[in-house]
Parts: structure tokens; sequence; C-alpha cells
């Protein structure tokens, strides 16, 4: 009897050991750090979405490198920078992950491309576009930090340009958030161009990053008369308060503003207050195959389309790419295919990658505001 149940027991424990449809060494795992609670994590939790439908589909289709699987590990990096390292740093060493995806905001990115560079794993930022994310303030390549987006440099030259060269204005207002890294650095590049064109920047001014009142500032803008208000904030709810406040005050000017702007809830929560506006970012859901992922994540997820979605396929599909190339899911190979990338063909557009700078050379989007909805208006490239 005793021996019956000595083969029973072996026989239970064979099959649970047996249950899993493959084994730990047939899983590839990918990090995904976002802000996945606050006031932005509209953004991030739409990029894990995205991120999960692809590796789900990857999955379903015999995974990598002949039949490993992915697993997707998201952590939430609260849009802060402290979290989002540590959340890092956790993916790595409790969770053995070869690459991680995220997060959007370049001030977050660029303490974790030294993390990245120390434990030897490669990031892809996804909205993060301040230049420090691929290279350190010297200028030296940050080798296992990259990015899916166009850097602050290109994106505020071709507002400023645009402004000036296809809108003709010539007094601009600027609205940057002090000591954010997107918004000053993009700011700056606004500026840059728009001067460089003839135009004159007439008001300067900036709020702190918990601000929602805006009024002492928009009141000495409205001062200076203006023809247009660049905003370059990285919230869309703080955008709307800003383009209602600014109406409720007489100020009629268009508001114009970066990919800071890009969400599907900025147009309705405005109110109307951003009739007519231009935001300028990533081609996005103007491509009809975007747009359908972005309605199936909509749909599956329950919530509004949001590009970020598109950074976390897009963000997948091209750490398989490189697994694939390398044929290994080796950090470093990973590392290595990533920089060897030419072209790659994503939802979010076609990114050329430039291996010195670990940076991508995109088109960018203009889109106009109509009732609850920006639209697409046209592709347009820095001049």
């Amino acid at each position: 009897m005793k021996k019956a149940l000595s083969l029973l027991l072996v026989a239970v424990l064979v099959l649970a050991f047996a249950a899993p449809a493959f084994a730990a060494d047939d899983v590839i795992k990918i990090g995904y750090v976002s802000d996945l609670t606050g006031a932005t994590a509209l953004w991030g939790n739409a990029g894990k979405y995205g991120a999960e439908m692809a590796v789900e589909e990857i999955n379903a289709n015999g995974g990598v490198l002949g039949g490993k699987k992915l697993e997707l590990v998201a952590m939430d990096g609260k849009g802060e920078a402290a979290d989002s390292v540590n959340a890092l740093r956790k993916l790595i060493t409790d969770n053995g992950i070869v690459a991680e995806i995220g997060t959007n905001f370049s001030s977050c990115n660029i303490p974790m491309a030294s993390v990245a560079d120390q434990m030897k794993v490669p990031i892809i930022g996804t909205a993060a576009s301040n230049e420090l994310v691929t290279v350190d303030e010297n200028g030296n390549l940050h080798p296992y930090s990259f990015r899916m987006c166009f850097i602050d440099s290109y994106l505020g030259t071709v507002i400023g340009n645009y402004a000036t060269k296809s809108l003709g204005f010539t007094k601009a207002a600027l609205f940057t958030v002090a000591g954010n890294t997107n918004s000053e650095s993009v700011g700056q590049f606004v500026r840059d161009a728009f001067t460089a064109n003839g135009g004159t920047i007439v008001a300067d001014e900036q709020c702190q990053e918990g601000d929602t009142e805006f009024r002492a500032q928009l009141a000495k803008i409205k001062a200076a008369d203006p023809e247009v208000i660049f905003v370059i904030m990285n919230d869309y709810a703080k955008n709307a308060t800003f383009a209602k406040q600014a109406r409720e005050m007489g100020i009629e000017c268009l508001l114009m503003g970066h990919d800071g702007w890009d969400s599907a809830q900025l147009a309705s929560e405005a109110q109307g207050a951003l009739e007519g506006c231009k935001y300028v970012s990533r081609i996005g859901f103007s491509k009809p195959e975007a747009k359908a992922f972005g309605e199936k994540v909509a749909e599956k997820y329950n919530i509004t389309m949001e590009a970020e979605c598109l950074f976390g396929w897009d963000g997948v599909h091209w750490i398989v790419d490189a697994i694939e190339r390398a044929g290994s899911a080796d950090p470093t190979a990973i590392r290595d295919a990533l920089e060897a990338t030419e072209v790659f063909e994503g939802l979010i557009g076609t990114l050329v990658m430039n291996a010195e700078t670990h940076n991508p050379a995109m088109a960018c989007a203009i889109y106009e505001c109509h009732g609850d909805a920006f639209e697409y208006v046209e592709t347009v490239e820095a001049q």
C-alpha cells in the first residue's frame, strides 16, 4: 500500500512540474516602466495595453527563437525619476528582463539610462524626447539607451518653423513649466527657430509643476498681444485648463503645442477653448493601420484612443526583431541588434535609426482641433 501511495505521489509531482506550457528557460521577459498611476496614468496604461497585445499576438503565432514565449512584466514608475529608476532595477535584478520599454518622460529616462548602462540591459524610451536620454552631458553615448520618438531639438524646430513659415506669425508668447526637462528643452528650440525666422517672443512665462492656476501669467501674455501662444506642457488636463482660462480672460489668439497635447481627452476637456488650435506630434493615428489598432485597444480595455499604445506595440516588436536578428535573447546581443537597426517600420511611423546617437529620424504631423477631437492636417519635416 505504501509503495502504491509513493508511486502515486511521484506521478502527481511529475504532472505538477509538467503542467506549465513551457519551462522557465523558454520564457523571455520584457520589462515595461511607465506612469501606471497618477495624473498621466492614461498614457502609461495605454502603452502597457499595446505592449500586452503585442506579446499575446507573438505568443499565439509561435513565440520567438523557435518557440520561446514572451512575458511582459510591468511596473509603475509613477512618472517620477526615482520610482522609475527603482522599477527598472527591480525588473532587472528580481525579474530577469532582457530589455525594457518606457518611460514616456525624459526626466525619468535620463537617470534610467545610467542604470541600463551599468546593468547592461537595453531600454527603449517611448515619448522621451530630450537629447540626454541617449547621450550624457558631455555628448557620450549611453550604449544601452534607445528611443522611438523624435528629439526635442527636432520637434521644437518644426513647431517654430511651422508657426513662421506656414502660418506667417511674427509675434509669439511662450509658456513652459519651470524645471520640467521636456517642457524647457522643447520650448528653447521653439524659441530659437521662431526668432531665427524673424519672429519675436513678446512674452516668456512659466508655471511650477503642480500649478493649475495660470491667470497671473496670462495677464502678462495678454498685455503683450501675441498672435500665437506656444503652450509646452505635458499634461492634457493642464493644457485644457490653460486654454479655458485664456479664453475667459479674452485671449483669442491661436494656441499651439507639442506632443504633450497628444491625448484623445484634451479637446473635449477644453470645452471648445481649443477650437482651431494646433499641435505637432508623431504620425500616429493618421495611419489607417495605427488607427485600427488604437480602436482595438480602446475597445478591449475600455479606454480612449491614446497614441502611447502604439509605442507599446512597436517597442515589443522592435525588441523581438532585434532578438530574431541576433539569434539570441542575451541583453547585450539585443543591444547590438537594436543599434544595428537601419529602418524600423512601426505603427508610429517609419523610424530611420542613427547608430551613433540611438535617435530615429521621423516625420511629424500637424493636428487641429475641431469640436471634441483633434484631426490630422498634414505631415511636415524640419525645414
